[in-house]
């Protein structure tokens, strides 16, 4: 009888070998090596770059979070970050949603309790970010024409609105942060009107991210925070316009948004070590969504899944293995890491 990990495995792998094989049957090899050949490597190379500063802005964003703990060096927390990173890709269980703070608890000698919880203020703060990306798109996307407008024009109105909620509903509870037991009281009665199995999971979960946000009652920290976390967001859309100017695509930077809002939901969906196949095929379609030729559309999801990963797998490894972890240590404690969710590297 197979356990419940090994049916998690098996099914992300599943996932991830499906996706890669729709994504391999529709590539046209001349169309592809015609788009790759005429790419502009200085493009690529910005994208890259501009990617791997985001975890730069992700240890930034941490060190604030962390105020109430102590204090961390962001050499030291950028260092965790990016061996997180580099566990997800390599690994199964997403294992660095473990990985990460346990090389920054050695590193920084914080505890790894407040280490732990501030993944709830991450998400919460990435949540943000996203949404205000949905709101740029709103605004960067140019006023299509009225006869093939209709996809522009939905995701400028609805792009818009759910980005405007979103921020305002998530700025709201970071600033309400101060007022935990405010907090807690409303959470109580809203979980108090669900069926009693979801309402306690709902409580438990709601519980935990009112603890995360007891290690950032500082206003100051909080709006740094979010602030960095609308900068990080917009540092991946920038990424992606860049690569949009490495093979000539001529999409506008509201295209670029949408697509950071699609990644972000693609690297979410239960695949294998590596988001290979997943992320390929979500690609292509976007691009092929954007009026792009085949070969250019495959040769965008080649080369962001490359300059996504690569980089960042490369400078987390020797972190990982300076820190004394190894694949096998990590993938016990594996399952663990990811019973709090995982999130998207970038």
């Amino acid at each position: 009888m197979t356990s419940p990990d090994t049916r998690r495995v098996a099914l992300a792998i599943g996932v991830s070998a499906a996706a890669l094989g729709a994504f391999a049957l529709t590539i046209e090899p001349a169309a592809l090596a015609t788009a790759l050949r005429s790419a502009r490597p200085g493009w690529i190379a910005a994208a890259a770059a501009v990617l791997l500063f985001e975890f730069a802005l992700r240890a930034a964003r941490w060190r604030l979070l962390l105020v109430g703990a102590g204090r961390a060096r962001l050499p030291d927390l950028f260092a965790a970050q990016t061996a997180g990173a580099a566990a997800s890709v390599l690994l199964p269980f997403r294992a660095g949603e473990l990985v990460k703070p346990l090389v920054a608890a050695r590193r920084s000698g914080l505890p790894l309790g407040a280490l732990v919880t501030t993944a709830v203020l991450e998400r919460l703060n990435d949540l943000l970010g996203l949404s205000v990306v949905l709101v740029v798109m709103g605004l960067a996307l140019p006023e299509p024409p009225p006869e093939e407008g209709l996809l522009v024009a939905n995701l400028k109105r609805y792009g818009t609105l759910f980005g405007l909620a979103g921020a305002g509903g998530l700025g709201l509870v970071l600033l309400l942060a101060r007022r935990p037991a405010l907090l807690e009281a409303a959470l109580t009665g809203l979980t108090q009107r669900l069926p009693p199995p979801v309402g306690g999971v709902v409580l438990r979960a709601g519980l935990a991210a009112l603890a995360a946000l007891g290690h950032a009652r500082h206003p100051p920290a909080l709006l740094g925070a979010a602030a960095l976390s609308v900068w990080l967001w917009l540092d991946g859309a920038l990424a992606i316009h860049f690569l949009f100017s490495a093979f000539d695509m001529g999409l506008p930077f509201g295209a670029a948004c949408f697509t950071a809002v699609a990644i972000a939901l693609t690297v979410a969906v239960p695949q294998a070590p590596g988001f290979v196949g997943v992320f390929q095929l979500a690609m292509q379609k976007t691009m092929l969504l954007w009026g792009q030729p085949q070969g250019e559309a495959d040769a965008f999801a080649l080369v962001f899944w490359a300059v996504s990963f690569l980089p960042v797998t490369l400078v987390g490894t020797l972190a990982f293995w300076r820190e004394g972890f190894r694949p096998g240590r990590a993938i016990v404690l594996g399952p663990a890491a990811d019973s709090g969710g995982g999130a998207p590297p970038g």
